[in-house]
């Protein structure tokens, strides 16, 4: 068919894998020229070569925790700074300090600050160990640290509820209700018939709520546990499997990031606005009123939470990590789906255990497709693989997401600065930009010891 083999010539043309026997047909498209194709393909995959990174040093787990925990802290002090800030400098002022003391409910403050420590508790019991000449010495310290901690909230608690009642009290249970919802989610899956299914899932659900705060280890650990590792191959079935659990593990990531900041900025900037102006539990006609700037402390919760998540991506998704990610991409590449007008040029059946050079043209079940990148083990019109590909086999995209999203941030809080004229706000954005020009300075030195190693790496694609 003659507009068949001029719509070839357009696309192979250029192509160097291309067999000389498929060029040469007459739009034939029967097994042997199929056939004739395969061998010419496979002679030409080449395994990815891939750039060293030197050792970048990070902060340990521990030292991450303590930073955390002191600027959920300082957060936390900025806010009530907001709320309850004073004119003490006013000949008619009948203040003495800079802030409404009498109007800080200290037992709120107690359990806020045992809520943010409880990471970095956990942190430090696992963490810390010593020789067996100190060892009874650190498990007793470790456990009266424990039990100081679980007295304090529970007297914390109980002290806030007498204050507030239970029913304003509830709301320090969102994030309860937030991993609720997530396991909710992923508990909604057929039992096959299984009576006991149900209850070995609410068992287990019970405990996951009770272990809440203790699951955040899995965020401590979760660069220690199981080690990830590359293989380069030329297996297809390994590239997809790796590339499935770098996957699952780059989710856990990003969805423990999320859930753990949304925590920090909840506890530390959400929970003293909300109970900042509130009936008291013995009085329901006794209101505290509280008159304070609701755009600025709902600017300082964003803030705060932005910052929290700068934090914790920069840490649990290093410069090594991004690097795996890549190498692994690499090895996946792409299947771009041609258009229906193509449907008579030349091409292979897929197979789940080829790999597949550029430009390679396949026939699958989902339509014809294209290869792209140095090798595609890749399945034709799998989402996921078309998404972990595009993320990740540009090396430095994630950085200079991350890199421009600090910069935008301490812009903003910068640009803000300049505008603030009342005291509390300019301490308020000074200490903010501080804990954030730490971030931006591990993220653009990994920046620029990242982007230095791959622009002296050949990759031999423009990828």
């Amino acid at each position: 068919m003659p507009g068949g083999r001029r719509i070839f010539s357009r696309i192979q043309s250029g192509n160097p894998y291309a067999s000389g026997k498929g060029s040469g047909t007459s739009g034939s498209h029967g097994p042997e020229d199929r056939d004739g194709n395969i061998v010419p393909l496979a002679s030409m995959v080449v395994l990815p070569k891939h750039s060293q990174l030197p050792d970048i040093p990070g902060d340990g787990n521990l030292y991450f925790e303590c930073m955390l925990f002191v600027f959920g802290i300082i957060m936390m002090c900025l806010q009530y700074i907001n709320l309850y800030k004073t004119v003490w400098w006013l000949p008619q002022s009948h203040a003495q300090y800079a802030l409404n003391f009498y109007l800080i409910d200290f037992h709120l403050v107690g359990l806020i600050s045992l809520v943010l420590a409880a990471r970095f508790l956990i942190c430090f019991v696992q963490e810390v160990h010593s020789s067996k000449i100190f060892f009874w010495f650190v498990q007793g310290v470790k456990g009266i640290l424990v039990l100081s901690a679980i007295i304090g909230l529970i007297f914390t608690s109980y002290k806030v509820i007498l204050e507030h009642g239970l029913k304003t009290c509830l709301f320090l249970c969102y994030p309860l209700k937030i991993y609720w919802l997530e396991n909710v989610h992923k508990r909604r899956r057929p039992n096959f018939g299984f009576g006991f299914m149900a209850e070995t899932e609410k068992l287990t659900f019970r405990l996951n709520l009770i272990k809440l705060w203790v699951l955040t280890e899995s965020l401590i650990k979760i660069l220690d546990d199981a080690p990830l590792g590359h293989t380069c191959t030329l297996t297809p079935d390994i590239v997809r499997e790796e590339v499935d659990i770098l996957k699952k593990d780059f989710n856990s990531r990003l969805k423990q990031v999320l859930f753990n900041s949304l925590t920090t900025s909840f506890y530390a900037t959400g929970v003293p606005v909300w109970f900042s102006q509130n009936a008291h539990s013995n009085c329901d006609a006794c209101w505290n009123t509280l008159y304070y700037d609701s755009l600025w402390m709902w600017q300082h919760v964003c803030l705060t939470w932005l910052s929290a998540v700068l934090m914790l991506t920069c840490h649990f998704l290093p410069p090594h990590y991004l690097h795996l990610l890549h190498k692994s991409a690499r090895h996946l590449g792409r299947w771009q789906r041609m258009e229906a007008r193509h449907a008579h040029v030349p091409y292979n059946a897929w197979s789940e255990l080829q790999v597949w050079p550029q430009g390679a043209l396949v026939k699958h079940v989902r339509g014809l497709f294209k290869a792209e990148g140095i090798n595609v083990t890749a399945e034709p019109g799998n989402s996921l693989h078309s998404r972990f590909y595009l993320l990740f086999h540009q090396p430095m995209r994630v950085m200079n997401w991350l890199v421009f999203l600090t910069c935008l941030v301490v812009g903003y809080q910068f640009f803000c600065l300049v505008q603030s004229s009342e005291w509390s706000h300019v301490v308020s954005l000074a200490l903010l930009m501080f804990c954030n020009f730490y971030t931006l300075f591990k993220l653009m030195r990994d920046w620029f010891v990242m982007g230095k190693v791959y622009k002296d790496h050949d990759y031999g694609l423009s990828n």
